[in-house]
């Protein structure tokens, strides 16, 4: 085999360069087609690059409107219910004013169905922790005419009694009060006895056995200890116990006299 190459060297040699010359178009031709190949690889590749940035971009740009929306709906809610809490709080201070205007209304044409000389207050301290239980603050004193053991009513009920007083401002003790107690006599029978506070309600003690009170009388004062005017409402019999050879009767209140607002003081 050595020896063949060797004597027909030449000739292989032209068979080589012949064939050389016609893979030549083929060689050419398979680049060319890689080639082509390569450019659609990476037209699809820019092409899909492309896409998905446009992509992209468009849900970045479209969120980015949505969010500023959000924070705009955000905002405009925020206003809104900052409007809408000032409406409520101007509402609300339109009704207690209205309210107000109602009692004090009310106490007016009461004030005037009485002889006699009456002053109206504000309540101005109320708390049991300030005041102690049984007690209220009003924002009228001696200046005003006010002395203690003036009666202080409302328009509803008997609220109490002034305990003490200074120029500007008076303490009442209020009808609940143990140490309170008032002449009283049953509306409807004209039975007699007195009434004392007892916490949240009354007693009315020394109700003789014979005097003629049922459950839901009106008690109502009478007058004549020279503390409240006649025929002021104090409250509602609930319960009629004996006491020691006598009666007596539970009272409820017809309001919470630790609650009012505004009150009259009847001036000795």
């Amino acid at each position: 085999m050595k020896k063949f190459f060797s004597k027909n060297q030449l000739f292989l040699s032209f068979i080589l360069i012949i064939a050389l010359i016609h893979l030549l178009p083929v060689t050419f031709d398979l680049a060319k087609r890689e080639n082509n190949y390569t450019t659609k690889l990476m037209l699809s590749i820019n092409y899909g690059s492309g896409a998905f940035a446009n992509y992209v971009k468009d849900g970045a740009r479209y969120y980015w409107n949505h969010y500023i929306d959000l924070v705009d709906t955000s905002v405009e809610n925020s206003r809104l219910k900052a409007q809408l809490q000032q409406m409520e709080a101007q509402e609300l201070m339109l009704t207690e004013i209205r309210l107000e205007n109602e009692r004090l209304r009310s106490l007016l044409n009461y004030r005037n169905s009485f002889e006699g000389k009456m002053v109206g207050a504000k309540v101005i301290g109320s708390s049991p922790s300030l005041v102690g239980h049984g007690f209220l603050i009003i924002d009228k004193g001696s200046s005003s005419g006010i002395s203690e053991g003036s009666p202080v009513l409302n328009n509803v009920s008997a609220i109490g009694t002034v305990h003490s007083v200074s120029e500007k401002t008076s303490m009442v003790m209020l009808m609940t009060n143990p140490s309170s107690v008032a002449d009283a006599i049953v509306q409807r029978s004209r039975a007699r006895g007195i009434v004392a506070g007892a916490g949240n309600h009354y007693v009315m003690n020394y109700i003789e056995q014979e005097d003629d009170i049922v459950v839901g009388d009106k008690i109502i004062s009478s007058g004549k200890d020279n503390v409240f005017p006649k025929n002021i409402v104090i409250g509602t019999v609930t319960r009629i116990e004996p006491d020691r050879g006598l009666k007596k009767a539970i009272i409820k209140p017809v309001i919470d006299v630790s609650r009012v607002e505004e009150v009259l003081i009847h001036l000795n």
